[in-house]
């Protein structure tokens, strides 16, 4: 079987036939009259008008057949519409092109078929009008034209319908363009240019404030009566333009005549649609609109830009005689109101005194003249505080003024002059004859700026004679450097001060600036001659420090200055010098001081890092920093200098964050180290936090590198233990003997080597506490040590341990006293380990104290914490030793000859045991004043007294 081909204008076939609305639509009559008559008149069972779209053919009208469509791939109408001619198939069974296909069996099978094409009327075939049989037959040409005629009538039903579908579409587009100009509100116009017959709506003839009965007759002549004479001839010049085809339409704003004599604004448009058969333009058709409110809204916008340019020329003047110019503004305000008289005054108390006048009358106040405020126009506008703008004075309500009947303006209009946040006086403008028109809000705007720029002027004038003063006492010079396009350059101000900066008088340079450049150093001119050029191409501040000749040695000075291009392309420059030779010197040495610094930073054996405090972002790093952490520079810039320690992100805001916030540095702490491959190193680190000169906060941290000396420090604990695990067991049972021997249990012993045994046993005692000290720090750094903490109350535990100390008092000679403030207030606690960090305490005490002292014991409940203060009266702790009082093995004597024994663990071992309890320990001392010890639960915070 072959499949339908598919042809080239396929696309625009589809939407042909999807444009004729007829696809899936109910059966019609019309249709199927037409199916039923080709099947009677040719005798024939099956009859069809079929319609062929992308997958199917569709029959919109049927005879002989009952499904509604059939696949496309199937159809015989596929293949029909290929071609214009009747296409005719007498048996199926024998052409090539349906072998095998479904249609060819069953009850009723497509065996004859004949089918005419059916066009649209762009003549794309959209299907077929067929006729089929079940067996097979003969077609005669009669029987083709029968067929064809039929066919025909079934494409003019086609055709009718697409017809109605466009009048209906013809008839909407007609209601949306009536709705659209009646929503428009604009009028429209019919002319035929033979008779001069015209037609216009209701709308066109409201434009101009009539009815069409009251224009009636209507015609072209109409227009024109209504048409301002001034505007018919140009109206006139676009009509033949049209006419002649060099313009695709009419267009003309123009002024008619309202019923209220009133001119107004209308926009004309409109184009020729009929033609006669000579080429002529027969019928027009446009539309008029009212445009007066735009026009008036252009007329004010074109009055604005005209103040605008104004007020922009003068502002961009490079006139420098302030005189001149106040006079010229002054021409140039009374042009653009179109008053004949300007005048800016000057009010002192009360009198009005004219400083500066523009008149084209013959007679008009001369500068100097004065008048009594009040016989002013002006006293109006100051007892209106406001602008003041009078078209027509003899009709408004200030006729009956004593100003009016004094000198008659008619017109008036003024702002006040403030100069230095003080009224100065006024600028007004007048006329002898009344405006025809009101000023406009533009026009009182115009004269407010106006009067704010000549304040301006004025108080130029006044700070131009201050600063002359003031630049005189300024150290170095004030000037104004200009350069011309030619390269040619002046200085057309410069302060006395211009002799002391570069040995020139302020006059030497007024025409020529060549001098100046003679004076700076050879190393420093191209630089300065660039910076210009740049400073004045881009306009941007131009600042230089540079060295120029002073006798028999170069000074450094520093320049500074704003450009500004004038409108003749050339720019000035604003701006002082001034010499800064000393503080040059201490800049340079600053500079040198740096670069040492620099090389310190870089060569320190401690790693250095200062990073931004607020995002912890790295700034710069040294080698040694670099050496140890595995990473390149460049590396570790991308990295936050909180990801370096080894902590969780609470210990970092701990340890680092909050002290630098609170006291601006933290540390030292001993904190591990990340290392580029995950490794990590121990450090000891501490940080200050720096500002930079726009206040950003800024932290410098030491980072050293202690992995050596841990690995040390290890080795000798490691050593430590071992030993006196070792020594213990011997050492228990040595000590055991010594005692039994010395008690005489084994018998008399000889005087003298009783001595001898009484020495060996008191120092294996000493050594055993030795060993269990080191036994005791070890666990309790490890956190081996065992506890039992329970809350319970703490003051039995003191005068316990105070019980067990009374012997050892007695014998030094003290006496122990204590102060029970606690109400057996409880605290979680371990008993046993309590007494002994409480006993340690009291050792030292006693062991450091006088004889025949006192040592205070107070337990004491704080708001926060309970505490129990151990109070001394002895020698107190040197200052260099008090930072290391709670370190292992540390003594403030550690000579052989000290006079206290002690191995140096007892406060190591207090401060361990307190901190695993939750607690904490502390002190305070001076120098001969004894020392107060204290053990704190849970808190760590120190007593207030």
């Amino acid at each position: 079987m072959k499949y339908p081909a598919i042809a080239d204008n396929e696309p625009e076939r589809l939407r042909a036939l999807k444009k004729t609305g007829l696809l899936d639509t109910a059966p019609e009559a019309r249709f199927d009259r037409l199916t039923r008559l080709a099947s009677q008149a040719l005798d024939l069972p099956v009859a069809l008008v079929s319609l062929v779209d992308e997958q199917r053919q569709w029959f919109k009208s049927a005879v002989g057949l009952e499904v509604p469509e059939t696949s496309r791939a199937i159809s015989f109408c596929g293949h029909a519409i290929h071609s214009d001619d009747t296409m005719v198939i007498p048996d199926a069974r024998l052409d090539p092109r349906f072998k095998g296909n479904p249609l060819l069996s069953g009850d009723k099978p497509v065996i004859f078929y004949a089918g005419a094409p059916l066009h649209s009327k762009e003549g794309h075939r959209l299907g077929t009008l067929c006729v089929i049989d079940h067996v097979p037959r003969g077609f005669s040409d009669r029987e083709k034209g029968i067929l064809r005629d039929i066919a025909d009538c079934v494409e003019r039903e086609i055709h009718a319908r697409e017809v109605n579908a466009l009048y209906r579409e013809v008839l909407e587009s007609e209601r949306r363009a009536h709705a659209v100009i009646e929503g428009t509100r604009v009028g429209t116009w019919e002319w035929n240019i033979r008779t001069g017959e015209a037609t216009f709506n209701s709308r066109w003839a409201e434009i101009c404030g009539y009815t069409l009965e009251e224009l009636a007759p209507l015609s072209i002549d109409t227009w024109r009566s209504l048409c301002h004479p001034d505007d018919l001839p140009e109206s006139v010049r676009r009509l033949e333009q049209h006419f002649a085809g060099k313009a695709d339409r009419y267009n003309y704003r123009c002024r008619m005549r309202h019923k209220n004599g009133q001119w107004i604004w209308v926009h004309d448009r409109g184009q020729v649609l009929e033609w006669t058969s000579d080429g002529q333009p027969l019928w027009m058709y446009g539309t008029h609109a009212d445009v007066s409110r735009e026009m008036e809204q252009l007329d004010r916008l074109n009055q604005q830009n005209t103040a605008f340019r104004i007020l922009n020329d003068l502002a961009m003047t490079s006139e420098r005689d302030e005189l001149a110019l106040i006079n010229r503004a002054l021409r140039r305000g009374r042009d653009f109101l179109g008053q004949p008289t300007a005048i800016v005054s000057e009010i002192t108390s009360n009198v009005y005194t004219v400083r500066w006048c523009q008149s084209e009358l013959q007679e008009y106040p001369e500068p100097g003249t004065t008048f009594p405020l009040g016989d002013t126009y002006c006293s109006l506008l100051l007892n209106n505080r406001a602008p003041l703008a009078i078209s027509d004075m003899g009709h408004s309500q200030y006729r009956d003024q004593r100003c009016y009947q004094l000198f008659g303006l008619e017109a008036y209009i003024a702002a006040p002059i403030h100069v230095g946040g003080k009224l100065f006086g006024t600028l007004n403008f007048s006329a002898l004859q009344p405006r025809r028109n009101a000023f406009t809000d533009t026009e009182v705007t115009f004269v407010t700026l106006l009067a704010r720029w000549i304040a301006n002027a004025i108080e130029r004038q006044v700070t131009s004679s201050t600063l002359a003063k003031l630049a005189e006492q300024a150290p170095g010079t004030l000037y104004q450097y200009r350069l011309w396009p030619d390269g040619s350059s002046t200085f057309p101000y410069a302060s006395p001060g211009m002799l002391g900066v570069y040995g020139v008088a302020p006059e030497e340079v007024a025409s020529d600036a060549s001098i100046v450049f003679e004076r700076i150093h050879p190393d420093d001119l191209q630089r300065i001659a660039e910076s210009i050029e740049v400073s004045a191409t881009h306009l941007t501040t131009w600042q230089e420090q540079y060295r120029v000749a002073s006798g028999q040695e170069w000074r450094w000075v520093e320049g500074r200055a704003t450009p500004e291009r004038l409108p003749d392309d050339s720019t000035i420059w604003h701006g002082y010098i001034t010499d800064i030779h000393d503080h040059k010197g201490i800049e340079l040495a600053l500079k040198e001081s740096e670069e040492q610094f620099r090389r310190l930073f870089e060569k320190s054996p401690i790693g250095i890092m200062l990073a931004e405090l607020r995002s912890g972002k790295i700034l710069d790093m040294n080698d040694a920093l670099l050496r140890p952490s595995g990473y390149q520079r460049e590396e570790i810039r991308n990295l936050q200098a909180t990801g370096f320690f080894q902590n969780d992100s609470g210990t970092v805001e701990e340890f680092i964050l909050q002290p630098l916030r609170d006291s601006g540095r933290f540390g030292p702490i001993e904190r591990n180290i990340l290392r580029k491959d995950g490794s990590s190193y121990t450090a000891n680190i501490q940080g200050i936090r720096i500002n930079t000169t726009f206040g950003e906060p800024l932290v410098w941290v030491l980072v050293e590198d202690i992995s050596e000396r841990k690995r040390v420090e290890r080795m000798k604990n490691e050593f430590i233990s071992t030993v006196s695990h070792e020594l213990r067991t011997p050492l228990t049972s040595l000590a055991g003997s010594l005692r039994l021997i010395s008690s005489g249990v084994m018998g008399p012993i000889p005087e003298q080597q009783k001595s001898l045994i009484e020495i060996a046993a008191r120092n294996s005692e000493q050594l055993k506490l030795l060993i269990n000290d080191l036994l005791d720090m070890e666990k309790l750094v490890a956190g081996r040590l065992e506890m039992e903490i329970t809350n319970q109350p703490v003051a039995p535990l003191v005068q316990d341990t105070i019980g067990q100390m009374r012997t050892y008092a007695v014998e030094q000679g003290i006496t122990l006293r204590c102060s029970d403030g606690s109400a057996d207030a409880p605290a979680p606690v371990d008993a046993r380990r309590f007494r002994q960090a409480l006993n340690n305490l009291l050792s030292n005490a006693i062991k450091f104290s006088p004889q025949n002292s006192t040592v205070e014991v107070t337990i004491r409940v704080d708001p926060d914490a309970l505490r129990v203060v151990v109070a001394d009266q002895g020698p107190g702790i040197p200052e260099p030793f008090r930072e290391r009082v709670f370190e292992k093995f540390a003594q403030a004597d550690s000579s052989d000859t000290r006079g206290q024994g002690g191995t140096g663990l007892g406060l190591a071992i207090t401060r361990e045991i307190m901190e695993q309890m939750g607690g904490g320990v502390d002190f305070e001392t001076g120098e001969g004043q004894g020392s107060v010890f204290w053990l704190t639960l849970p808190g760590t915070q120190k007593p207030t007294g």
